[in-house]
């Protein structure tokens, strides 16, 4: 391909250039007059308009499934929400310690912006105030477990995914293109700067597609306000952050482009070294941390788990010597002031306590597999671009840990509560939290209820700078091997 076309020879003159064109490349507006023509030459070919098509397009569609999936989750909750109203209905205080209360993890409303496994990963935990009853933590929104999994639609794939590709696809042919035409080698002959040069030709390469994937942001968050999620004024700076993130991870890409097109002697070598960098960015580098921690960080068995249970039932048999799980009517019970109640009560709160430890490392210790895979994936600009975007906007393996910790710390709001009604009554045993053995009056006041505190922006950028600083670096490690590689490019 050609390029820079308005700088070429007349077919009459075949000595200098003339001193117009000499002055337009060699003055002040050089980087412009490059990009200008490089923006002339790039628009006019397919490549440009099916990049920018496939760009606006796929974000289109991400606001579409994203704002069909927040729907569908909220009704759901929404459901599991006035099911449970409907069991405290008329409930007394001893009947509630029984109920599983749940802690609801709402929808995740910039899933179109970065879904960071939100789509998969559990979002409510039920636990009762009961010793006798296992909490439960699941994921509401199964579908069909028989579909093929698939890799959320969102602007995170975009960006890592579409426009990495489409950049390479631009640029690959940028430097070697024109050497073998002819053109490089006329444009170098001209007293002018080859960093101005270069410039033009990231900037244009850049621009075009750093327009349509502005937007294609716009026309989602647009299409999926209007599809029922409310976003709010955080919501937007935490995507209006990740879309500044995309047009870095854009220039990463170019830049990249034009070293190996400054590297390769023809158009084929470089999209084939484009090509496999790429695949291994994307998809190998991600798939080797994964199966790294796997191997490195294992995570416990159903087998071990079960094992670690049986011997905390082992452990509390032999402390309490037979003395727990005994539950006599409160007329007979009364007689003794509830001494083996309070005895059994005892051993069941242990035996529940040890038992939810074991659960909690369990889960700690699968949240601790995936940060490694996370690590590992990292050592790739493409995976360390998709967990920047998720810490900024707050979604993640963070979202998952906190809504875990929030869950956990609302069990102490729900005792303290309880405590208070069950301690207005007189009647009561008062052994906690056992049913039959609290209060029996109806409920007087309403279930506390959970509500779960998203990250903050500030929140999202302390959490992201560390990330953000390495991306820096490898940024301008990249802009200053690919500008030298450009400025000792044979031209010949």
């Amino acid at each position: 391909m050609e390029r820079l076309r308005s700088v070429t020879l007349p077919e009459n003159v075949e000595v200098a250039p003339s001193r117009t064109i000499a002055a337009g490349l060699s003055g002040r507006g050089i980087v412009a007059a490059v990009l200008r023509q490089e923006l002339r030459q790039l628009t006019t070919t397919f490549r440009f308009r099916a990049s920018a098509f496939l760009i606006v397009f796929l974000m289109l569609l991400a606001a579409l499934t994203a704002a069909a999936r927040y729907r569908t989750e909220g009704e759901e909750q929404d459901a599991l929400m006035n099911d449970h109203a409907r069991e405290l209905a008329g409930a007394t205080v001893d009947r509630t310690v029984e109920i599983l209360q749940p802690a609801v993890k709402p929808p995740w409303r910039l899933s179109l912006v970065v879904d960071g496994g939100q789509s998969a990963t559990p979002d409510v935990y039920s636990q009762a105030l009961s010793a006798l009853v296992t909490p439960q933590l699941f994921h509401l929104h199964r579908g069909n477990e028989r579909l093929p999994a698939s890799q959320p639609l969102d602007w995170t794939f975009v960006i890592r995914v579409v426009l990495s590709l489409t950049a390479f696809l631009l640029g690959y042919d940028a430097v070697c293109g024109e050497r073998r035409t002819g053109t490089l080698k006329l444009v170098f002959s001209y007293p002018v700067a080859r960093w101005k040069i270069f410039s033009g030709k990231l900037l244009a390469i850049w621009s075009c597609l750093a327009l349509p994937f502005l937007g294609g942001a716009v026309l989602s968050l647009i299409a999926t306000g209007s599809g029922g999620i409310p976003f709010q004024s955080a919501d937007l700076v935490k995507a209006g952050l990740v879309g500044l993130l995309g047009l870095w991870a854009l220039l990463f890409s170019v830049l990249t482009a034009l070293l190996v097109s400054s590297l390769s002697r023809d158009s084929s070598t470089s999209l084939s070294v484009l090509a496999w960098l790429w695949v291994t960015a994307v998809i190998v580098v991600p798939a080797i941390g994964g199966l790294l921690a796997h191997r490195v960080h294992a995570s416990p068995t159903e087998g071990e788990t079960a094992g670690d249970m049986a011997l905390i039932e082992q452990w509390i048999a032999r402390e309490h010597a037979g003395r727990e799980r005994r539950w006599r009517p409160l007329e007979w019970a009364a007689s003794d002031g509830f001494a083996w109640e309070r005895a059994s009560a005892e051993a069941e709160t242990r035996r529940f306590t040890q038992k939810e430890e074991v659960r909690r490392r369990v889960v700690q210790r699968k949240l601790g597999q995936a940060v490694l895979a996370r690590t590992l994936g990292s050592l790739s600009p493409a995976s360390l671009i998709e967990e920047l975007a998720a810490r900024l906007a707050g979604t993640g393996l963070e979202r998952d840990a906190s809504f875990l910790e929030q869950a956990r710390a609302f069990r102490p709001v729900l005792a303290g509560w309880l405590r208070a009604l069950d301690a207005g009554d007189p009647e009561s045993p008062h052994i906690l939290f056992f049913s039959g053995y609290v209060s029996r009056r109806p409920l007087s006041a309403p279930v506390p209820r959970f509500h779960f505190h998203e990250p903050s922006v500030s929140q999202g950028l302390a959490a992201a700078w560390p990330g953000l600083a390495l991306f820096t670096c490898e940024t301008l490690a990249l802009a200053v091997v690919a500008l030298f590689a450009f400025s000792r490019s044979d031209a010949g």
